[in-house]
């Protein structure tokens, strides 16, 4: 077999499986929670807060699992983006204390 013909087999297979994934993609089967923005949006839907605070920061253990979650699939100079993010869509008073409360269960 010729390099060209090994080549154009690589290429087939790799535009098939792209083919794949954008399939799987619009039939909502894509990975839950690999980038940024999707772990704002879960955080934001985890969390418990009103005008002043967030409330489950500490206690919450879906909040734990997700920022455990968070630590292994993104890479650690992004994990202040999605707190911060997550702390500034909540519209809370308190950002300081819930970013180092958060920030905390990220040391643990």
């Amino acid at each position: 077999m010729k390099r060209t013909d090994q080549e154009r087999i690589e290429r087939e297979l790799k535009r098939r499986e792209k083919h794949a994934k954008a399939h799987d993609r619009k039939d909502g089967e894509a990975p839950v929670g690999t980038s940024v923005s999707d772990y704002v949006k879960n955080l934001v839907a985890l969390l418990q807060y009103d005008e002043v605070q967030i409330y489950n920061t500490r206690d919450d253990e879906d909040v734990f699992e997700l920022l455990l979650n968070m630590k292994n699939d993104l890479p650690e100079k992004q994990w202040d983006a999605v707190l911060k993010s997550a702390i500034q869509k909540t519209k809370v008073a308190e950002k300081d204390l819930a970013f180092t409360e958060l920030k905390a269960l990220l040391a643990d």
